[in-house]
């Protein structure tokens, strides 16, 4: 048998494989096996002797255990939205990221912080956090009484889970059925009696399968990161208190705009002002002119009319 019959064979069977599930034993790989000889064109089972198959692979970590429970791989995210006094913001702030660093990098993380101040009163700020459920769970234990010694309240909250079971359990099927198909192009690049051109073809499908697997593992560790750590988001919003500078700015800026609208208008009267004198050296000559030929043409008039009468 040629090499190209034993690379079609490994590409069928990963492929038929891909689409059962992943805890089958050894009759069905073999099963699997034969099926995919049968379609590549006469495998001779006294040809399959000579190159075994490789034993099933074992349960890829996290997988459903042998007793059909499956473990429910689920990522949490939980907001909240906090009003606090001006004064107490800044504090509140600092206590939150100062209990995140102290739990250590493997219980907690500050992904960003920011806070926002007007110059008025009014300060403003957020948090994002991921953090371990232990420490999430016990963080939000004792918040409300934290808010309520420092004058704050939770103003709302919210939680949502995204259920990457199915997501994951799947990319580590597939992940091992190309572990698989990657073991049988190593045995294949092994045979003595394979020519140049089937070797740089094994060649190029093996890199295929190693980026595939590299893909597919990062993709499984950033979701079971997504598992292990929740997204925790905290946004602070302070009261603008009666007596605060602020409380007086809409009275400022009315008479502030009192005065701006008297400037821009007197601005207006003086730039029409300033176009407008230019033309008085035309118009007045004009006018006098008028004046007096329409004074000619009533005195004229007048006259007509006395030497009718007489």
């Amino acid at each position: 048998m040629t090499l190209r019959t034993w690379l079609t064979a490994a590409l069928t069977a990963l492929t038929l494989s891909a689409c059962n599930d992943t805890a089958r034993d050894d009759n069905d790989y073999g099963a699997v096996a034969e099926d995919a000889a049968i379609m590549t064109g006469g495998f001779e089972r006294s040809r399959a002797a000579e190159a075994p198959l490789p034993a099933p692979p074992p349960p890829a970590p996290g997988s459903a255990p042998a007793d059909g429970v499956v473990e429910r791989l689920i990522a949490y995210r939980y907001d909240y939205r906090f009003e606090t006094p001006a004064a107490a913001t800044p504090d509140l702030v600092a206590s939150h990221q100062e209990a995140c660093t102290s739990a250590g990098a493997l219980q907690c993380q500050i992904v960003s912080a920011n806070i926002y101040n007007d110059g008025r009163g009014s300060i403003s700020a957020s948090v994002q956090l991921r953090a371990s459920p232990a420490w999430v769970e016990a963080f939000r234990d004792g918040l409300e009484a934290e808010l309520e010694t420092a004058g704050g309240r939770i103003q709302n909250q919210s939680q949502s889970a995204d259920d990457l079971t199915s997501a994951i359990y799947d990319l580590e099927a597939r992940l091992e059925a190309k572990r698989v198909l990657r073991t049988r192009l190593i045995s294949l690049l092994e045979r003595e009696n394979a020519s140049v051109e089937e070797l740089v073809q094994v060649e190029r499908e093996l890199a295929n399968v190693q980026g595939e697997i590299e893909g597919s593992e990062a993709q499984i560790r950033v979701m079971r990161g997504r598992v292990s750590m929740s997204a925790l988001s905290l946004n602070y919003a302070s009261r603008v208190e009666p007596v605060s500078p602020g409380a007086f700015d809409p009275l400022s800026n009315a008479l502030t705009n009192v005065f701006r609208e008297l400037a821009a208008g007197l601005a207006n009267v003086i730039t029409f002002a300033a176009g407008f004198a230019p033309w008085l050296l035309v118009i007045i000559p004009l006018f006098w002119l008028l004046n007096r030929w329409l004074r000619g043409l009533f005195k004229a008039r007048r006259e007509a009319k006395a030497t009718k009468s007489e």
